[in-house]
């Protein structure tokens, strides 16, 4: 969804592929893509917890999982920008995964997609604690809290009013300060987070409601189509923060129950490994894949809605292959080698 977003609605013929009322639909993909990533956080996370984990062991594999790939994608995107003569700003904030904590846009969205993995830095730090609390809710008061968070969810855009209406963002007519609120800080999108850990509970304590998994589907499709219609603020999370709150725990009952799925497949469990290398890395592809097309091809060429399907194509391709290189050459080797401590325990001592 995050790349449909970025291929549709971002690059240098952007309007050239799709009308209006679908371009609209396409960018609410990826605000869709971000929410879904920050609710299944939360529920993967404690579905997996490890009986007898302690803080610091959960951070270390945390740490080993995303930061060499960030270091990597980091330090390839500012070559190419140097490259290129493109101004770099927010260069420590990025190496540091705070961007996510300053409103300024040209330093938050500055470096490719990294943002999001601040705000992921801040669930990690956060996790040992939510989990402790969380595990205290008796399973019959589970549903009082997702609803509390869901309504919580959906009140942001509101509280977002609140903040000053200007400056406008340079990409559309929205106020910077607000949208950051809904779609960066940390804080506001820890509700996300917390919606998945509760959800994840609600599933393996027995209580889920057992909602057909074509049925969040369809509801989710739905929600886009919505949203893409609404202001840009109740766009971000809360028109899709229900069906997503229905997707995701529906396909974790369906795997319990013994429904396998095409998610389950082999190509699908592939594409999952490098999905976090691909979602790095796939902007950064797609651009220049796509610009080395116009330069062969002239700046006088003419865009068509064929050639634009096919260079976005080969960008997903080449997105789809690097994505594979860096799995299996960084974030592999780093987590085999670093995520775990090899020293021996006091016990064996």
């Amino acid at each position: 969804m995050v790349f449909a977003t970025h291929a549709f609605t971002g690059l240098i013929f952007s309007d050239k592929l799709l009308p209006p009322p679908l371009v609209s639909i396409a960018n609410e993909l990826g605000f869709v893509g971000v929410s879904c990533f920050f609710v299944l956080s939360g529920f993967v996370l404690t579905w997996s917890r490890r009986s007898g984990d302690t803080a610091p062991k959960f951070w270390r594999r945390r740490f080993f999982k995303i930061y060499p790939n960030h270091l990597i994608a980091l330090l390839i995107t500012v070559a190419i920008m140097l490259v290129m003569g493109s101004p770099i700003t927010g260069l420590i904030q990025n190496l540091l995964l705070m961007h996510a904590w300053t409103t300024d846009p040209s330093i938050t969205f500055s470096i490719g997609v990294s943002w999001s993995l601040s705000v992921e830095a801040f669930f990690y730090l956060s996790f040992p604690l939510l989990i402790v609390l969380i595990s205290k809710i008796p399973p019959d008061r589970l549903w009082y809290w997702v609803s509390g968070t869901i309504l919580v969810t959906l009140c942001t855009p509101a509280m977002a009013t609140l903040l000053p209406d200007t400056p406008l963002l340079p990409w559309e007519p929205t106020p910077a300060i607000q949208f950051w609120f809904l779609y960066v800080f940390p804080v506001t999108r820890m509700l996300e987070f917390v919606l998945g850990i509760l959800l994840a509970r609600l599933v393996m304590s027995g209580r889920w409601i057992n909602v057909p998994v074509w049925a969040a589907w369809v509801a989710l499709a739905i929600g886009c189509v919505v949203a893409s219609r609404l202001p840009s603020l109740y766009r971000v999370v809360a028109a899709t923060i229900i069906p997503l709150g229905l997707l995701i725990p529906a396909l974790g009952a369906a795997e319990v129950r013994g429904h396998r799925s095409y998610m389950s497949g082999r190509i699908m469990v592939w594409l999952g490994n490098i999905s976090f290398a691909f979602y790095l890395i796939h902007g950064m592809v797609l651009d220049m894949v796509l610009r080395g097309l116009q330069y062969i091809l002239g700046e006088g060429f003419e865009w068509t809605t064929l050639s634009v399907s096919g260079g976005v194509t080969l960008g997903l391709a080449a997105s789809i292959l690097l994505s594979w290189l860096m799995f299996e050459l960084v974030e592999k080797p780093m987590q085999r080698r670093f995520s775990v401590s090899r020293r021996p325990s006091r016990r064996r001592q």
